[in-house]
């Protein structure tokens, strides 16, 4: 495990910001069962936009948008995912965002 230490800015329950070294900004630390809840409420916001007709640019634009917020939610959690498998540390949610291994 890498020794680097962080400054806690704030430890605001579910909203603890830290400083990374070497980081010009500090960042905010979302508990990995929160992040899983939003990567869900993207995905059902996904479900409720209507696909792409060609006709509406409107629908075409927000369903790009929910693409990209889920994607870089499902990055943030398959990363998260690998670190606790590489640990030893249970997932605090039950279906997994990464494919299973083979």
């Amino acid at each position: 495990m890498e020794e680097d230490r962080a400054e806690v800015l704030s430890r605001q329950s579910n909203a603890a910001v830290v400083q990374m070294p070497g980081r010009s900004f500090p960042g905010v630390v979302i508990q990995g069962d929160s992040l899983r809840i939003l990567h869900g409420l993207v995905k059902d916001a996904q479900a409720l936009v209507p696909p792409p007709s060609g006709a509406d640019a409107d629908e075409d634009h927000a369903s790009g948008l929910l693409e990209e917020a889920e994607g870089l939610l499902r990055d943030y959690l398959t990363a998260y995912e690998s670190v606790l498998k590489a640990h030893g540390i249970p997932l605090p949610y039950v279906e997994p965002v990464s494919a299973p291994e083979d």
